[in-house]
């Protein structure tokens, strides 16, 4: 998810790089230990699969020149999206209690619907005057000091993008602490989340009773020491906001995974929602790797061809697991300010200047075969 916009609050922290140095250790070291590709596996949709494909789009927050945006959005149509799923950020939108700021944003979102493209906000980033650590340096990732904060936000949301936008995500990967922080200090965020959660859920049915919530998409490690395991199962379990009723739809990340690993992924899921007695649509709003070949942890997905094959391969999987919705991450790649070690900064189906890779050819067949 993008960060960009962290510039304008605070400059990256020393904790982000290191996270990202990690992420990187943890590829290069996988990859010696992988088993070798079996088969030649080939991957096509099965007939009948209905389904949706988006794109993440990063920097794409208020600051971004029109020009730019225009010529980013007019990328994603040309691919073949039909969803773009784009950062909302809280702390740029109400800077001070109940005073927002929309006219940005306003701006973004109307630019991409004139290209019939539907947006996926994904609000986040708490402002320094809600937060529950406004003393802390990185106080835009604690929960809100009070629930209402957040539900108060989302039902101003709801009301001025009513009949705009139809879903609206709370968060990224609030299972990972580099994106959401502990505030009770008990070690986990579920609850936090949770509470969050229902809060936001309250404030954007209040607003537009039509509007879907949609989960936070969950990174869902088991590999990432930063990430919190079981996440789901304790978001539903909590005692106090009980998430199963505050969301509308299922989300779920599957990063570098392999083919078979993200069906068993969805799988996973799908029986931790049954446990609860949930049936939940499921969208994917991060499908990413990566054509670097240092980084390509994928014994089946090598070099250049190996990355477009992936993007075909993962999405095809995803809609025959019946996702509803499933984005690339990214659109295009990261710019200057991710460093060689960021294993996601080459993962867009464009270069940072909108260069097409071949890998967008493949985006758009897929599309094209969705919409037959």
């Amino acid at each position: 998810m993008a960060v960009n916009v962290l510039r304008k609050l605070l400059p990256l922290t020393a904790f982000f790089i290191a996270l990202l140095v990690v992420f990187a250790l943890l590829f290069v070291n996988q990859t010696p230990n992988l088993p070798p590709c079996e088969g030649n596996v080939t991957y096509t949709l099965t007939p009948g699969v209905n389904g949706s494909l988006g794109v993440l789009i990063v920097y794409m927050d208020p600051g971004i020149s029109h020009e730019r945006a225009e010529a980013v959005f007019d990328a994603a149509k040309a691919a073949g999206a039909k969803w773009v799923r784009i950062g909302f950020i809280w702390a740029l939108a109400e800077p001070s209690p109940g005073e927002y700021n929309f006219t940005e944003f306003d701006w973004i979102i109307n630019a991409a619907l004139q290209r019939n493209l539907s947006v996926l906000p994904v609000v986040m980033f708490t402002p320094k005057w809600a937060s529950g650590k406004p003393d802390a340096e990185d106080y835009y990732l604690y929960p809100p000091a009070k629930g209402e904060y957040l539900r108060d936000f989302a039902k101003a949301l709801a009301i001025h993008y009513r009949g705009k936008i139809t879903h609206w995500e709370l968060w990224n990967e609030p299972d990972m602490r580099g994106f959401l922080k502990d505030l009770d200090g008990d070690g986990s965020t579920a609850d936090e989340y949770a509470e969050m959660l229902a809060h936001f859920y309250g404030g954007i049915k209040a607003g537009d009773r039509d509007a879907k919530v949609v989960l936070g998409g969950l990174a869902n490690s088991k590999v990432e020491p930063s990430c919190e395991k079981d996440y789901l199962r304790k978001l539903l379990s909590d005692p106090d906001f009980p998430a199963g009723q505050n969301f509308d739809v299922a989300n779920i990340h599957t990063n570098f995974r392999s083919p078979e690993d993200i069906i068993q992924e969805i799988r996973e899921t799908r029986a931790i929602l049954h446990e609860f007695g949930l049936e939940k649509p499921l969208w994917i709003t991060e499908t990413s790797y990566t054509p670097v070949k240092r980084f390509q942890i994928l014994p089946c997905y090598r070099g250049e061809e190996g990355f477009g094959r992936y993007v075909h391969d993962a999405l095809v999987v995803e809609l025959n697991e019946g996702a509803q919705v499933v984005f690339w991450a990214a659109l295009h790649d990261y710019g200057p300010d991710r460093p060689e070690s960021d294993p996601y900064k080459y993962s867009g189906l464009y270069t940072y200047d909108l260069e097409p890779k071949k890998a967008v050819e493949v985006f758009r067949e897929l599309s094209e075969e969705l919409g037959r």
